[in-house]
């Protein structure tokens, strides 16, 4: 068995962490035109679709459909004037909104599990029908993934994953992550198996936390999880975009027969596959921003959530989040973090008072200041206290970085 070490560093791979705004706003339901959209809107303000048309490079009738849907979707406005003028809806109440309804369907979902569960312990199952093998078709791309996420936390010993590319990368957005995390802490072990284009991009497959993996020739471009007592594939898979998420299906079976010989397939593929281990050795400028520590401080809980993670999926581990501008001072004391990000507009306490006090303790503290008010008080008010650097709402990861590095 062939073993190829690859070292991760320098510039480049750094780079290609990164997470656009149209990657982040299609983890919010829009499609990837609908994300350019909104984006061009944002970046032009008020807008003709035909404007936004020739910004975007997307055609000028799909532009009206997705106007209209974004419309819906609240996204964006539209004036009563002629010609017809777009414009884009705050982003920062857009995504609160958005993630208070999934926070509520959560609530929901997890009410009616328990209700359905006392529902089921009434029920007194045959002993001869659980040893039936089944078979089930699972449709729609969310649901099979939810379904992988399944078969890998029932795992208890080790797991064959055989999987396209563009499904790997498409995992890169998802909880995939944690749950391999802690399968890993269980002591499974996870036997990941691709093609070579994952050979060039592999930080992909470092975000879901496996340091080894297979190059070999899969059996179809379709998806093949297999532990020792249940089954999950498809014939094949879309290419990276979402268009056709909902037609995608997989077959998931306990069948003892189809188990086995799926296990010996992919024991075969991974005996004879290329071995590629990623040793995590980051270059010294990448190494300084991980021993770092961050405290963001902003009164909204969502905001400051969101901004952790732009800085987490950077890397950066070490990040205290504060919601109550008074315990911000208590917690910087504590920590003594290298770098703060403060919102200005803050109940009790503002961040130009948070940034005063901050300074009184430790001068040489960066202090980024981060605001969506743009009037003249506010920037002459930042000229006379001199932040190590301001951040504009709606901000995107690449501000954030820029101010870091």
């Amino acid at each position: 068995m062939n073993t190829q070490e690859i070292i991760l560093n320098g510039d480049e791979d750094y780079q290609n962490n990164e997470l656009d705004e149209i990657s982040i706003l299609r983890d919010f339901g829009l499609e990837e035109d609908e994300a350019q959209t909104y984006v061009g809107l944002a970046r032009l303000g008020s807008a003709k679709a035909s404007e936004i048309s020739t910004f975007t490079k997307i055609e000028r009738v799909r532009t009206y459909k997705i106007l209209e849907n974004l419309k819906n979707l609240g996204f964006a406005t539209s004036t009563l004037s002629s010609p017809i003028k777009f414009s884009a809806n705050d982003p920062e109440i857009i995504l609160k909104n958005i993630i208070t309804k999934q926070k509520q369907k959560i609530e929901n979902l997890e009410k009616n599990s328990s209700k359905f569960l006392k529902i089921l312990s009434k029920l007194k199952l045959n002993e001869s029908e659980i040893e039936t093998p089944k078979l089930t078709i699972v449709s729609n791309r969310d649901n099979i993934y939810d379904q992988i996420i399944k078969i890998i936390d029932e795992t208890n010993d080790e797991i064959h994953i055989v999987l396209a590319p563009s499904d790997l990368i498409r995992m890169y957005y998802t909880p995939m992550r944690e749950i391999i995390k802690n399968a890993l802490q269980r002591k499974v072990i996870i036997k990941l198996m691709t093609d070579d284009e994952l050979a060039s991009k592999r930080e992909y497959i470092q975000r879901l936390g496996i340091s080894y993996f297979k190059i070999t020739t899969l059996p179809t471009s379709g998806r093949l999880i297999c532990n020792k007592s249940q089954v999950l594939m498809s014939g094949n898979t879309s290419s990276y975009s979402d268009k056709n998420r909902n037609e995608e299906s997989v077959m998931v079976t306990n069948s003892k027969d189809i188990v086995r010989n799926m296990q010996s397939l992919c024991k075969f593929l991974w005996e004879t596959g290329k071995g590629i281990h990623i040793e995590n050795k980051q270059n010294k400028k990448e190494n300084l921003q991980k021993q770092s520590t961050i405290l963001v401080v902003d009164d909204d809980p969502d905001a400051v959530n969101i901004f952790s993670e732009y800085l987490e999926i950077k890397g950066i581990t070490t990040v205290e989040r504060c919601t109550d501008s008074k315990k911000a001072m208590e917690i910087f004391k504590k920590i003594r973090p290298e770098t703060v990000f403060l919102d200005i507009m803050m109940p009790e306490m503002d961040g130009f008072h948070l940034l005063e006090e901050i300074r009184k303790i430790e001068p040489k503290t960066k202090i980024i200041m981060v605001t969506a008010d743009m009037s003249a008080v506010t920037k002459k008010k930042l000229q006379e206290v001199k932040p190590t650097d301001v951040i504009y709402k709606p901000y995107d990861i690449k501000q954030i970085m820029r101010c870091l590095e």
